[in-house]
């Protein structure tokens, strides 16, 4: 083999994996759809050990509020409630969610729960006083409900102290949840009703209270790698999104927005504010008890009035087009909202999302004649197969051709090899002889990099292969990668693994397969140890970037590399058989 094509290939596995580190972190696609069942409506209410107040996660500005309680002294519990999309678990210290499990959705054998607390104790939808994103006021509340009713109330009197020293008269916080058929979007009530007919005495720095959400948003995770999980930070104003950059574990907006999120592979936590919040900050700050936190915090303004009530709405569910699109039509949702394009929390398609969009389409019709997406995978890779076969049979003509003209190769070698520039030109004649095009064999790999590109964007996103079995006990989740065998707390060192992973094994195999079937024999010499390098070292090297990918981008990847080994074995005993005969 030549320098020049060794060169271009090797440039060609260099553009894949730095379009492959690209794809994963600026690239994801839109998800598919998925369907919803009935309402079901119902209340328990159980006691719990009090939870812990939160440790502050850093210092703040904020100067420290200080408050005390009315008489009354409510129980501390835990009330669990049933909606028709969740299962709620609210905690009276503080008043807020603890656990917010989609019913429709799994995480294994358990349903997502959007509020991830692991050791930390915490819950979501906390207020404090002031602007502080340190903590939340985990004093114990009264719950009303109305039996058979979706709202959820709770009710505290507080008192704050004043400049003067003295505490002001007390004032009533009424929190309420408020839940409705068939929606992933809940409302959060905050009514503030002073005792005496003045201003509510909140106001440090022009900052009411602060309502914050975390401490951390579901599915259970191993780490934030930005390919098989991450969390972003969303806002909208008008029908343009940004991206909230974090640095020293907060990024923060004061401008008028339509909503603000944070999103991870599949989910998402969208927070509409209220219209008198003047700050809105997220933090991703270390917290105890937290492998990874991220947080929202929505920031209220003082108030002049003695009664106020602020309506925030929240959506938490899945990243799909169906449920985030209904809120641009008034018609289509309780809230009458229109235009507010949560559906920009879908993370955007890459460059080749018109790929994406054929490839999805194809998959989807393979999946409603076989419903098993391993299977749809495969049929999709025989489709592609047989689309580029008059290309790939060319470009193997081509390294055919090459083949044959390595005596000539060799010849001028020999004779010009102190002459390097004398040697690339009559090489060059050669080639243009024998109608010969050196980058010929590499056709096949540089059709399949943007067939890869989409595919990965595809298969590393696409909702319904979330959880979807392709062989029951091994490939039970075609958007994660597979295991054969855990390592349970050992780890391996430098690499980071562990589970021991049967697909990218099967592919390096297939790949070395494809590579015998495929590589030009070797003249010799230099020519011979590039060829080694390039029949060992390229799948090698693709098994250690592929080892964590999704299993159904493996399923792809392998099963290409098998036909492809099948169809060049084919040919070349074809040819043989001609020859003899």
């Amino acid at each position: 083999m030549d320098k020049n094509t060794f060169l271009a290939i090797i440039l060609s596995v260099v553009v894949i994996s730095v379009g492959f580190v690209i794809q994963t972190t600026f690239f994801m696609p839109e998800e598919a759809l998925v369907e919803a069942p009935a309402e079901v409506v119902s209340e328990v209410v159980q006691e719990s050990e009090p939870a812990s107040t939160p440790a502050p996660a850093a210092d703040t500005d904020t100067e420290s509020v200080e408050f005390d309680l009315g008489d009354e002294n409510y129980i501390a519990r835990s009330i669990d409630v049933e909606t028709d999309k969740f299962l709620v678990t609210f905690n009276t210290e503080g008043a807020v969610i603890t656990s917010l499990k989609l019913k429709e959705h799994l995480d294994g054998d358990q349903n997502v729960d959007m509020i991830l607390q692991e050791d930390s104790s915490l819950g979501s939808f906390g207020l404090s006083f002031g602007e502080n994103t340190s903590s939340y006021m985990t004093e114990a509340y009264d719950y009303e409900h109305v039996s058979g009713s979706n709202e959820y109330s709770f009710i505290r009197n507080y008192k704050v102290k004043l400049s003067d020293g003295t505490y002001s008269e007390p004032f009533q916080i009424k929190k309420s949840f408020i839940f409705f058929p068939d929606e992933y979007m809940f409302e959060i009530r905050v009514s503030l009703i002073n005792s005496v007919n003045s201003a509510i005495p909140l106001n440090y720095g022009g900052s009411a209270y602060t309502l914050s959400t975390g401490p951390q948003i579901g599915p259970e995770f191993e780490k934030l790698d930005g390919r098989n999980e991450y969390r972003k930070y969303f806002s909208l104003t008008g029908d343009k999104r940004s991206d909230a950059k974090i640095k020293n574990g907060f990024a923060e907006s004061t401008g008028q927005m339509k909503w603000s999120a944070i999103v991870n592979k599949y989910f998402a936590l969208i927070g509409i504010p209220g219209s008198d919040v003047s700050k809105v900050i997220w933090s991703n700050e270390a917290t105890e008890g937290l492998k990874e936190s991220s947080k929202m915090f929505y920031v209220r303004s003082s108030t002049r009035s003695s009664r106020v009530e602020d309506v925030y709405r929240f959506y938490a569910g899945p990243k799909l087009n169906r449920e985030l699109g209904k809120y641009n039509h008034g018609a289509d949702n309780p809230f009458g909202f229109s235009d507010m394009y949560l559906d920009k929390a879908v993370d955007s398609s890459s460059w080749l999302g018109w790929l994406e969009f054929i490839l999805k389409f194809f998959m989807e019709t393979f999946y409603r004649l076989i419903p098993n997406y391993g299977v749809a995978i495969i049929l999709l890779t025989i489709l592609i197969k047989v689309i580029f076969f008059p290309i790939t049979h060319k470009s193997y003509e081509s390294t055919g051709k090459m083949q044959a003209i390595q005596p000539k190769i060799k010849e001028l070698q020999d004779k010009y090899k102190n002459d390097p520039n004398k040697l690339n030109k009559e090489m060059a004649d050669l080639y243009k002889k024998e109608g010969v095009n050196p980058m010929g064999g590499c056709l096949p790999l540089l059709i399949q990099m943007p067939i890869f590109f989409a595919l990965y964007g595809l298969l590393n996103k696409y909702f319904d292969l979330r959880g979807a079995v392709f062989i029951q006990g091994w490939i039970t989740d075609l958007s994660a990668p597979e295991s054969i065998l855990n390592f349970g707390d050992f780890t391996l060192p430098l690499l980071g693994w562990n589970d021991l992973r049967l697909l990218p094994i099967l592919y390096l195999g297939t790949q070395l397969l494809m590579s015998k079937f495929t590589q030009q024999p070797s003249t010799g010499g230099q020519s011979a140890m590039q060829t080694k390098m390039l029949t060992l070292g390229m799948p090698i090297m693709f098994f250690f970037i592929l080892y964590d990918m999704p299993s159904g981008l493996l399923i792809y990847w392998t099963f290409s590399n098998l036909l492809t080994a099948v169809q060049q074995w084919f040919i070349s005993s074809r040819k043989k058989k001609l020859a003899s005969s």
